[in-house]
């Protein structure tokens, strides 16, 4: 006999948690330590390794096959300690505090920051949820191995397909990842009471799943998040609203990384969209409205003032757009602001049109930088993205004196692409061994140039 559909729905359950709380991990950890491939690495080995090891050790429980009572007590424990454990690894609250404290002892290295939050958060309760399956095989009795086993795989393998679509499609887009985070963790309490509601003690489990529940709902709930000046929270960003009374200003955070200000009088603003605007903005000319591409829009600040050009924006999250209206800008877009919400690199796939001016502004958080927009063949799709007498804007924060290898690297990167290029230190923004630095560039495309030497020196015919 094959064990009863709610020991097959809890192998569905723990199928989808674990995909799910992989993901949830993943877009979590993104503000603190960015989101390349080899921190998604760290998380993805945090969730199989100890998986594997929980499918061992459940086939190892001292239980006896058909002793369903030790069944259901052995999973309602594992569920709601992985559950708990859950709740503090993926809760904002949490995760500010914890990042905090890892700052605060030194603790700096994203790497080592990812490795110890996985560590501590999700190793032990995968491995637990990593025993559902072997122990849901023990109430199988009369079946034939390998159609009981094929039947568990599928059904986890099922869960695992609805955790990977459902989590990210739907609710981290239509409702949050906070509440994403509540309905996961609460699958696995409401499983847990509904399979020890037989066991003994009951009352307490009740007592237990009931607490933990209200706790989890608490902690994730959207006032909690508000607290915190979250605005938006979705599978491609958080968003944060940082007022500043004694300037007048409002900051927008996106992913931990100061994104746009806005501010009553100008000199409160970023000095390199102060630069943007009067040494480039200003100098186009009025004769006819120019096309300007901003490739990740921000809060829109980019010439917001400015209603003659036509603006194009592109950003992958869809909800900026209505998120800086309501609370960032509190106002709408002008008609003459086009926003796309899309990859800057499909959109620079597809893209057909030249920009008289294109603003690469994507750089500007040194843990999340994007992976396939610091590409040699990605600036190489810009270029072909200006027109020819353009000009191309790049802000990227880092060394100002080519201190490590990043600065020099993204430099050559550039530079290979845009061979003629100037660099614009906007030393007012330097923190620590960063700053603000602006690259301009045309499209130069095959002008003509030498190299002096020695034996041949022409200069004084090119000057």
């Amino acid at each position: 006999m094959l064990s009863s559909p709610l020991f097959l729905s809890a192998i569905v359950i723990e199928g989808y948690t674990v995909l799910a709380v992989e993901l949830l991990a993943i877009r979590q950890l993104t503000p603190y330590v960015g989101n390349a491939t080899d921190t998604v690495a760290i998380v993805i080995a945090a969730v199989l390794l100890p998986l594997a090891l929980g499918y061992e050790a459940g086939g190892r429980a001292s239980l006896t096959p058909g002793d369903e009572a030790g069944v259901r007590r052995q999973l309602t424990r594992n569920l709601l300690i992985a559950a708990l454990i859950l709740s503090f690894g993926l809760s904002h609250p949490f995760l500010a505090a914890f990042f905090q404290i890892l700052d605060g002892f030194g603790i700096t290295h994203r790497l080592v920051q990812a490795a110890v939050h996985t560590s501590l958060f999700l190793v032990y309760p995968v491995y637990l949820l990593g025993q559902t399956l072997p122990l849901v095989a023990y109430c199988s009795s009369g079946v034939s191995l390998p159609r009981s086993t094929g039947l568990m795989l599928f059904l986890s393998t099922l869960g695992s397909f609805l955790g990977s679509v459902v989590s990210t499609l739907v609710f981290m887009t239509f409702f949050g990842v906070h509440i994403t985070v509540a309905v996961t963790l609460g699958l696995l309490v409401v499983l847990a009471a509904i399979i020890g509601w037989q066991i003994e003690d009951r009352n307490k489990l009740a007592l237990a799943a009931g607490a933990l529940g209200l706790y989890i709902v608490a902690i994730n709930s959207p006032a909690a998040v508000r607290a915190y000046g979250i605005v938006s929270n979705n599978l491609y960003s958080e968003v944060r609203i940082v007022l500043n009374p004694a300037e007048d200003s409002r900051l927008l955070v996106i992913n931990n990384s100061p994104s746009s200000k806005i501010a009553v009088h100008p000199e409160h603003r970023f000095a390199y969209l102060k630069f943007i605007e009067k040494e480039v903005l200003r100098r186009l000319g009025t004769d006819r409205p120019h096309r300007i591409l901003v490739i990740g829009a921000g809060g829109f600040t980019i010439g917001l003032e400015d209603r003659f050009h036509a603006y194009t924006y592109v950003d992958i999250d869809p909800a900026l757009r209505q998120v800086s209206e309501e609370h960032f800008l509190r106002q709408p877009l002008a008609p003459n602001k086009t926003f796309v919400p899309e990859s800057a690199r499909a959109f620079l796939r597809r893209n057909t049109q030249t920009y008289d001016v294109v603003v690469l502004d994507a750089f500007t958080n040194r843990i999340s930088l994007p992976p396939d927009l610091i590409t040699r063949e990605a600036f190489a799709a810009v270029r072909q993205a200006v027109a020819p007498g353009g000009q191309v804007v790049m802000n990227i924060i880092t060394s100002p004196s080519f201190a490590d290898r990043f600065s020099r690297s993204i430099d050559a990167t550039i530079r290979s692409v845009f061979p003629f290029v100037s660099r614009q230190i906007l030393s007012e923004t330097m923190t620590g061994s960063v700053a603000s630095v602006l690259y301009l560039a045309g499209r130069s495309e095959n002008r003509p140039h030498d190299i002096y030497t020695d034996d041949r020196n022409r200069s004084f015919l090119d000057y």
